[in-house]
């Protein structure tokens, strides 16, 4: 990674949020949390970010609410989903996610040097 890229990360659960944030800092990203979805439409309209994260189970607006809303509203922007639960309603997480249209999935736990190989490969193939 180049430069700072900007992350709006959101996670309903403080402990998940806060660690993945400084994991994420670490690895050299800005990254600026939201407790939900609404949280996240409202940075990410205010700011510039480069990547959303969203988590696919939270409460209240769940990121499979989420990510059709924002891809709707940013079609380039690369969008992250992540989650506890590798089957989501019957269905592997990962193809749900893809199909709201999400870049990635990645499921937990997960290491933030992972997350950051997955948010450094989603920016590159949405600026191809």
């Amino acid at each position: 990674m180049t430069s700072r890229a900007r992350i709006c990360l959101i996670d309903d659960d403080i402990f998940v949020r806060d660690a993945m944030a400084l994991g994420l800092g670490d690895a050299g990203y800005d990254v600026v949390t939201a407790p939900g979805a609404a949280a996240g439409f409202d940075i990410a309209s205010r700011e510039v970010v480069q990547a959303i994260i969203t988590d696919m189970n939270m409460s209240g607006t769940g990121g499979a609410q989420f990510i059709p809303e924002a891809r709707a509203r940013w079609p380039d922007m690369p969008i992250i989903a992540i989650s506890g639960a590798p089957v989501i309603d019957g269905r592997n997480t990962a193809d749900v996610a893809r199909e709201l249209g999400a870049d990635a999935t990645l499921i937990k736990p997960f290491r933030a040097r992972e997350l950051a190989t997955v948010i450094e490969r989603a920016i590159a193939a949405r600026k191809a």
